[in-house]
């Protein structure tokens, strides 16, 4: 009988009197029962209620209106909880709770308990209010999402009303208490807004004073005792190829052929395991960053600057540590053959994607500076052609998303917004470094050997084709009969995407409907990539997983000691390792997000009833989003659109009757709203704007 009440609740008949009719059994007995299996903590059961559910644990999503979601990992849809619910639960809050009956669905809830807070520190700005006759001092969130003022219960020498402060938080009882541990500066001080923002995700600039003791111990050079036994390579007219803005440079290239025809590629990678011990403070700091963020104007790195800009940059004409990865490619793609191995390195030119594409251009400026370099960069242009074409005949997935630059002044006040450009030198780079990552999968695999792998899964098929039908009503052809849609179907769609004006709107939105790549300690292949075997290994300086890579390579595969043990450790530390860089790669993305909008609406605060010219990007029920030529995206409501427009769902347009607006539409709208502390943006149709003036 109790299995039979279990599957009732997982159906959502969760309500005393409808299990009591269909369980046919009497409303004694099943109170019982129920009485029973909630003692037992598998059901819960509120006092008064005649609601049953089971105890779920989840992560509370707030919206500004007061209500909030609850997301559960692993399930596709949210739990509605009411605002009555929400006392002292704040967005992020890890609750348990138990679904009760909505109709046919399991999709109200009512929180049990806070498991665990979402927000342990808070920046905000510190001010002092008088309350019942006392001074008391109090931190204004700066969060939106997070809206509290919290109580200090300690300060900091210097603080001064109207500071923004960081602060850690505790909770007790229904107050929230800050201990203040840092002032970040005054509200006016430049860049002080992408600080803010940072600081909310938690990434931090300064390191702790244990990381800063340890890297003193770590040399400016590299030891001639460090070089023994590794393979020398400082010979070898080996370059870095990265942007000009760059200050670490952990990868490294150098080309030639045989007599073969066949190519001779080498892709050397920092050794940044050579300084980073494991469990060192070092270590434990890079873990817990997991990445480097890259904002606007700075970069927030994972380690400091002594290693991320110093010994383990490959710089232009230092010796430098590496771990290679040496490949004999023939005219076909094929990888022929490998070795992985430890080396030294002597880098001849920092070389920039701008330069690198003058070279292949033939500026004759270019020619003349870098006579070396003329043949060996038109053979990595011909591999890299060749590598590209191999990838895309096995189905790899490439998509148009056009990044921006911001040009911040010395206030940090936004100046410019401009698309990055690709060419060939970027797409290079980018070929070599996948095959290396490739490679390097590859061989862990096969040797049964830990891996931390970048894995992209299946898109959900389902969610795939509603994203094929809402394409198909602006003219994009698919046969969505096919029940399982390969990456050569998406290819061919994407090429086709091509022929529309603006296929990046098109591409965006296929791509939401792909599943996001992650870290995993298995090997699942990458989907986006058609690739069965991928991880990531050329950014240790960068990335964490990168480090772990090397890691494995060195003591499992170059000098394993303890094999069975080493197996063993790495196997049992990996999936913890995968999951939280999965989520601060995600955290980084979010925050890197974050600043571009706050920074977007801020270059539009002087953009006020200014005209532009927009494509429509997204269609919702409450509105359109159109982004400009900048890269800016603003809303235009539907309450702001006159002549009764209303969204059609099944024709993915927004209409009266006579005019229709689709996606990738052109449309003339005016700047109605830009706000950097909301990070919003709104629009209004021309048309609609004339008649309010009117």
């Amino acid at each position: 009988m109790e299995e039979q009440v279990i599957n009732l609740i997982q159906q959502g008949i969760t309500h005393f009197d409808d299990i009591q009719h269909f369980t046919h059994i009497s409303k004694r007995n099943l109170a019982i029962l129920l009485e029973e299996m909630v003692d037992s903590g598998l059901l819960h059961h509120p006092k008064g209620s005649k609601y049953y559910g089971f105890i779920k644990k989840g992560t509370l999503i707030l919206k500004p209106a007061g209500y909030g979601f609850i997301h559960v990992e692993g399930e596709e849809n949210d739990y509605f909880v009411k605002e009555e619910f929400l006392s002292n639960i704040y967005d992020g809050d890890v609750v348990s709770f138990y679904p009760y009956d909505n109709g046919f669905r399991l999709l109200n809830a009512e929180i049990i308990q806070v498991l665990e807070r979402g927000h342990t520190f808070i920046i905000g700005t510190f001010k002092r209010r008088i309350r019942k006759g006392k001074e008391k001092s109090y931190i204004y969130s700066s969060n939106p999402k997070f809206p509290v003022h919290a109580i200090v219960k300690k300060e900091i020498a210097g603080v001064e009303e109207g500071m923004i402060v960081y602060a850690s938080l505790s909770y007790v009882g229904t107050a929230v208490e800050a201990e203040i541990l840092e002032i970040i500066g005054h509200k006016d001080d430049p860049g002080i807004e992408i600080s803010q923002i940072a600081l909310e995700y938690g990434f931090q600039t300064e390191f702790p004073k244990e990381v800063y003791d340890e890297i003193h111990q770590i040399p400016e050079e590299v030891l001639t005792t460090e070089i023994q036994g590794r393979k020398d390579f400082r010979n070898r007219l080996i370059i870095t190829i990265d942007g000009e803005d760059s200050k670490d440079f952990d990868d490294a290239i150098d080309i030639t052929k045989d007599e073969d025809g066949n190519y001779q590629l080498g892709v050397y990678i920092a050794d940044v395991s050579h300084y980073v011990k494991e469990n060192s403070p070092l270590d434990k700091e890079a873990l817990k960053r997991g990445t480097s963020v890259y904002l606007a104007d700075r970069v927030i790195p994972m380690l400091p600057h002594k290693l991320s800009n110093g010994i383990c940059s490959l710089n232009e004409g230092v010796d430098r540590l590496v771990l290679a990865c040496l490949m004999k490619i023939s005219p076909k793609g094929n990888l022929l053959e490998y070795d992985i191995c430890e080396g030294v390195i002597c880098s001849k030119h920092r070389m920039t994607y701008p330069k690198v594409n003058a070279l292949l251009h033939q500026e004759p400026a270019m020619l003349t500076s870098y006579p070396d370099l003329i043949e060996p960069i038109h053979m990595m242009q011909e591999l890299s052609q060749i590598l590209r074409k191999k990838r895309q005949k096995m189905g790899a997935l490439e998509f148009d998303i056009t990044e921006y630059k911001f040009k911040l002044d010395e206030q940090g006040k936004p100046i410019s917004i401009k698309p990055l450009q690709r060419d060939a030198a970027e797409l290079l780079i980018e070929d070599f470094m996948l095959l290396a990552n490739e490679t390097i999968a590859y061989h862990l695999s096969i040797m049964n050997f830990p891996c931390v792998y970048r894995i992209h899964e299946k898109p959900d098929q389902e969610k795939l084709s509603q994203t094929l039908e809402e394409l198909s009503t602006i003219g994009v052809e698919f046969p969505l009969n096919k029940k399982k849609i390969s990456p050569l179907d998406l290819q061919k769609l994407i090429r086709g995407m091509n022929q529309f004006s603006h296929p990046e709107i098109y591409h965006q939105l296929l791509l939401r409907s792909m599943m996001k790549a992650r870290y995993s300690e298995t090997c699942l292949g990458h989907y986006g990539l058609a690739m069965q075997y991928y991880c990531h290994f050329t950014s240790p300086i960068r990335r964490y997983p990168d480090l772990m890579v090397h890691r494995i390579i060195k003591e499992v595969l170059l000098h394993p000691k303890h094999l069975e043990e080493q197996i063993k450790h790495y196997t049992t530390i990996l999936p913890s390792i995968a999951t939280k860089s999965s989520v601060l790669e995600r955290k980084s993305i979010d925050c890197e997000r974050d600043v571009n909008d706050m920074l977007s609406a801020w270059y539009m605060e002087d953009n006020l009833r200014k005209e532009f010219i927009g494509i429509i990007t997204s269609l919702t029920s409450f509105g359109m989003f159109v982004t400009l030529e900048n890269g800016v995206e603003g809303l235009i409501s539907i309450e702001s659109m006159q002549s009764s427009f209303e969204y059609i769902k099944e024709e993915y347009c927004f209409s009266n009757g006579k005019v229709f607006y689709h996606l990738g539409d052109e449309v003339e709208i005016i700047v109605v709203g830009a706000d950097r502390h909301s990070k919003l943006v709104d629009f209004m149709l021309k048309t609609d704007y004339n008649l309010e003036e009117v």
